[in-house]
C-alpha cells in the first residue's frame, strides 16, 4: 500500500486527516481515516519503600468512564524526549520524583486509524514530593489509587497500556 493523497479534514485538540490509498499490488484505490495524536509515554510507578504500584483514576473520554491505570502523556511541544516526560508525567500526576527509570519497550497504541506511539517505562520511586493529582490548567482531575505489587499483578484493567504493563512486571516478577 501506499498513500497517494493526505487531506486535512479537522482540526481540534488532535487532528483528522484523509487518505487516499493505492494497493501496490491491484492498483485498487481506497480512502482511510487517520487520526493525528502526539506519541506518548505510558509509566508503571513502583514505590519501591513501600512495595506498592502507583495508579491513577481519571475520566476517559473514549469509554466515558473513569478508568484506573498507569501514568501517562503525551510528548508535547519543544521537548521531544520520552524520558523526560515521563519523569514528568510521574511528578505532575502522582507527585513521585523518579529514582530509577527503564525504558521497556515503544508500541502504537492503535495501529490501524491513529499515529500515536507510545514508548512504556517502569519507574521505581520513594520519595512523593509534591501532591499530584495533574495539572489543573490541562483541567486534569486525577486521582492516586495505591495498591500493593501482588495485587496489581491479579488485577482485572480495562486500559491497554496498564495491561500491558501488568504484563511485562508479572513475567519479569517470574523470570
Amino acid at each position: 500500500m501506499k498513500i497517494t493523497k493526505r487531506e486535512k479534514v479537522f482540526e481540534g485538540y488532535y487532528s483528522l486527516h484523509l487518505l487516499q490509498i493505492q494497493s501496490e499490488v491491484s492498483g485498487q484505490t481506497s480512502e482511510r481515516e487517520q487520526f493525528i495524536t502526539p506519541d506518548s509515554v505510558g509509566v508503571l510507578v513502583h514505590d519501591v519503600k513501600e512495595d506498592e504500584i502507583i495508579l491513577v483514576k481519571q475520566f476517559r473520554i473514549g469509554p466515558e468512564k473513569p478508568l484506573l491505570e498507569i501514568v501517562a502523556g503525551k510528548i508535547e511541544g519543544k521537548d521531544q524526549d520520552p524520558e523526560r516526560t515521563a519523569r514528568r508525567e510521574v511528578l505532575e500526576e502522582v507527585g513521585y520524583e523518579v529514582d530509577e527509570l527503564t525504558h521497556w519497550f515503544e508500541f502504537y497504541t492503535t495501529p490501524g486509524p491513529v499515529t500515536e506511539c507510545m514508548n512504556l517505562f517502569y519507574a521505581k520511586v520513594s520519595r512523593q514530593i509534591e501532591s499530584g493529582g495533574g495539572l489543573a490548567s490541562e483541567n486534569e482531575e486525577i486521582e492516586i489509587v495505591r495498591i500493593k505489587r501482588k495485587a496489581f499483578l491479579d488485577h482485572p484493567f480495562q486500559d491497554a497500556k496498564t495491561i500491558m504493563a501488568q504484563q511485562k512486571l508479572k513475567a519479569d516478577s517470574y523470570s
